[in-house]
């Protein structure tokens, strides 16, 4: 329980949360009730149990002070629970990965986010005619050996292969309907189809436009969808790379249009300013199984403003905060770390991780170990923890980082 006199926390485990000042105020605020709003103090205190960055609490009459907690959080929001994320165990995932050799279309990259960018490329180069589409074709599957039947496809094909090979290869991609709004450079096509992929190495959602071989960076990281839209319209549009192909050649936006290629029937392929203004509306479609169902418009969501005020287009569910409900992290081990007996802290830990299959962590320099630590017993000096999810495709999530630091015996 708390202690108002001495500003510290106390429980039956000889634990003391060393708090300051403004601390001590802050949780005055936490734990007051009105007699109209009645709530319970020892429950709203005990939360506060658990550790985060700057923490200094005594642990068995020693203090530790923990100077790192480097973790992304499980998010579930009504967004988040829409999501459903094709299975390892279907067998055209399986199919596809072999028929079109991605191990191999993937090996030179050092990086997960290389080897992303490299099927990028390959996808985007694995399409031989843009235009109408001359075929019915779906899924991923389909539609690559379509290409090889010589049929022409738009946009949204090239979007249903990313997202089909990214999942074949154990990546979390998904796709995403675009409309220019009311503002929008010049006349032309209206809609567009785009994707974002989860990067581990990142720890966020990274926008990949199969169609260019395209994504965008501000100050040499990679942004998502939304990231972009802002920079573009509302923010600093000439602090946006726009980077194309396996060797990510860097161009401005007063460099566009850029030229792609050239397909008979069609025309001029390029990536101009209008393409980018397609970002006013944002469609995110909420699974990834293509190949079994197609797109689920019916649970997709719009992101959306005053840009897209008088134009027509699908009615869905806006989220209130863009930046965020759609941008749940993924594949992350969002650690839990509370003081128990002696030197101990209890370790808990929870994941949004589509296909999980383990946990792997590692104390200090140690070798990493299968499965999760319940506790982690400290040592003098500093303490060091790893966690990571793993996916049934081999793919190591996020890695969460603790580091605390118990002081040394006198």
């Amino acid at each position: 329980m708390f202690d108002f006199r001495n500003g510290t926390m106390k429980n039956n485990s000889q634990v003391t949360f060393v708090a300051g000042p403004v601390l001590f105020m802050l949780l005055i605020g936490l734990c007051a009730c009105s007699s109209q709003n009645r709530c319970s103090v020892v429950s709203t205190c005990e939360n506060l149990a658990a550790l985060k960055a700057g923490d200094a609490v005594i642990l068995d009459g020693k203090k530790v002070v923990v100077k790192q907690m480097d973790i992304l959080p499980v998010v579930r929001n009504d967004y988040s629970r829409r999501f459903v994320f094709d299975s390892y165990e279907n067998p055209k995932l399986q199919k596809l990965r072999r028929q079109e050799q991605l191990d191999k279309v993937t090996a030179a990259g050092k990086t997960e986010f290389d080897r992303q960018v490299l099927l990028l490329d390959w996808v985007y180069h694995r399409f031989k005619k843009f235009g109408a589409p001359t075929s019915q074709a779906s899924g991923a599957l389909d539609i690559v050996n379509d290409i090889d039947a010589g049929h022409t496809f738009f946009c949204n094909h090239y979007a249903r292969v990313m997202v089909g090979t990214a999942a074949a290869l154990g990546w979390l991609d998904r796709l995403i309907a675009v409309r220019v709004g009311n503002n929008a450079h010049g006349s032309g096509v209206t809609e567009h189809s785009i994707t974002e992929i989860w990067s581990n190495q990142y720890g966020k959602w990274i926008m990949f436009d199969p169609t260019f071989a395209l994504y965008v960076e501000k100050n040499g990281i990679p942004l998502g969808a939304w990231e972009i839209r802002q920079n573009w319209f509302y923010g600093d549009p000439d602090s946006l790379d726009f980077v194309i192909g396996a060797q990510r050649k860097k161009y401005k936006g007063k460099d566009m249009p850029i030229f792609m290629a050239n397909h008979p029937g069609f025309g001029d392929l390029t990536l101009t300013p209008r393409t980018i203004d397609k970002l006013a509306f944002l469609g995110y479609i909420p699974n990834t199984d293509l190949m079994d169902r197609g797109p689920d418009y019916a649970k997709m969501f719009i992101t959306k403003d005053s840009l897209c005020d008088g134009i027509r287009w699908h009615l869905r569910d806006n989220p209130q905060d863009p930046a965020r409900e759609p941008y749940f992290p993924l594949n992350q081990a969002a650690l839990t770390l509370t003081p128990a007996h002696g030197l101990k802290i209890d370790v808990g830990i929870d994941t949004f991780t589509p296909n999980f299959a383990a946990y792997r962590y590692r104390i200090d320099q140690q070798n990493w170990r299968q499965g999760k630590p319940d506790q982690w017993l400290l040592h003098p000096g500093k303490n060091s923890l790893q966690v990571v999810s793993v996916n049934k495709f081999g793919i190591e999530g996020s890695p969460a980082r603790a580091v605390l630091v118990l002081e040394k015996s006198r």
